[in-house]
């Protein structure tokens, strides 16, 4: 999955479009992927429950997309794409959270399950705070376990979020059709 999404970001640095918020990212990728790769089922915002019978604790309730090729092979992807200029404590926190999600379906037997992270907050990466923003600073995200200390204090009914592995991505520069400048990474959960 992750070279069919490598395809995608080529694509999209040849015929760049605009990108505004979470959701139109997401239906340009799911856009991609079914005029790409027509073998492939896709659907967008997939709920949890349409996916296991019974349905088994997880950290979040619905995919953004699911993919299911050749009938039986399962693949999640998990986006995540801040809104506005400041880099929000909550935005990374989901990211994390993410992660923990697709861990949880990687035991359930998933084929592949992918995070992107794209955003266009220098902030993020030039980030010189502590906590959980020095997971995302620097030329790459070095992502693992959350602890109470490192979230914020309204975030603490979330609590900590335990990983069972750590995660590496170099950030990746990419600049849509109106030439704003972005970055992404992209984490294949093992």
């Amino acid at each position: 999955m992750k070279e069919i999404i490598q395809h995608f970001f080529k694509y999209f640095s040849q015929a760049p479009f605009e990108l505004y918020n979470e959701s139109g990212f997401r239906h340009e990728l799911g856009i991609f992927l079914k005029k790409y790769y027509p073998e492939l089922n896709v659907k967008l915002d997939y709920p949890v429950s349409r996916m296991f019978n019974p349905i088994p604790k997880l950290a979040n309730k619905e995919a953004d997309i699911f993919i299911i090729e050749s009938g039986v092979q399962k693949h999640v992807i998990e986006l995540k794409m801040p809104k506005d200029e400041n880099a929000s404590h909550v935005d990374l926190y989901r990211v994390i959270q993410d992660l923990k999600f697709l861990e949880q379906l990687k035991g359930q037997e998933y084929d592949t399950c992918t995070e992107v992270f794209i955003t266009k907050r220098k902030n993020i990466w030039e980030s010189i705070n502590g906590g959980i923003y020095k997971l995302f600073a620097g030329d790459s995200v070095n992502l693992r376990s959350v602890t109470k200390d490192e979230i914020q204090p309204y975030l603490i009914h979330g609590g900590p979020i335990e990983l069972s592995g750590t995660y590496k991505a170099k950030w990746e520069v990419i600049h849509d059709a109106k030439g704003d400048e972005y970055r992404y990474f992209m984490i294949s959960v093992k």
